[in-house]
């Protein structure tokens, strides 16, 4: 599948202003949107790894002469750092729900495969983890890691997504967390959100 490049961060444009009393309060009712991030946005989990990885052009990638698979988390940000609701009140929609994840991967590494896990935090902090992916030959990538020594094919991307990949669970932030080996990259990765 051919990478796909893809330029600006947010593509939230249905967010309307209604005015309650003396507060603003953000009212989203239309969707899905779709929140596109560069690659270049995933840094290592432990900072003493950051040096394994080079950023560029729409990728992160991890470097050929590493012998431990790297860490990665990938944020999605959903529209800066406001939130769809007005603190004040109890009902009003600070959460949204991320009803499918994508992202393209490339897996170099004869040894061993990408993994990819979508994370939830809600407005509590606690976090919800979905259903692991791996890159393999099978569109969407696989539950489980192939078997062999499978690499991407060349010059292209694997597509790893997931479908309400937290079970309706509403959040103010997603992302993934990737485990990568050698020789391996992240290129765009994408949520797509419901409308509360």
């Amino acid at each position: 599948m051919g990478h796909k490049v893809r330029i600006g961060a947010l593509a939230f444009c249905a967010i309307g202003l209604v005015t309650v009393g003396a507060h603003a309060q953000y009212v989203y009712t239309r969707g899905p949107n779709h929140v596109n991030m560069s690659g270049t946005r995933c840094r290592a989990a432990f900072g003493s790894e950051q040096d394994k990885l080079t950023h560029s052009v729409q990728k992160t990638s991890v470097k050929g002469n590493v012998s431990a698979p790297v860490v990665v988390v990938c944020p999605i940000t959903r529209r800066a750092t406001a939130y769809y609701g007005d603190s004040v009140s109890s009902s009003t929609a600070t959460e949204v729900t991320a009803t499918g994840l994508k992202a393209e991967v490339k897996d170099d590494n004869t040894g061993e495969a990408v993994r990819c896990t979508p994370f939830a935090q809600s407005i509590g902090g606690s976090v919800v983890w979905g259903t692991s992916r791996y890159a393999c030959s099978t569109a969407g990538g696989c539950t489980s890691a192939p078997a062999g020594s499978y690499t991407t094919p060349l010059g292209g991307f694997n597509t790893l997504s997931w479908s309400n990949p937290f079970t309706s669970q509403t959040s103010v932030q997603w992302g993934l967390s990737c485990t990568m080996p050698g020789s391996s990259s992240i290129g765009s990765y994408e949520a797509t959100v419901s409308s509360n």
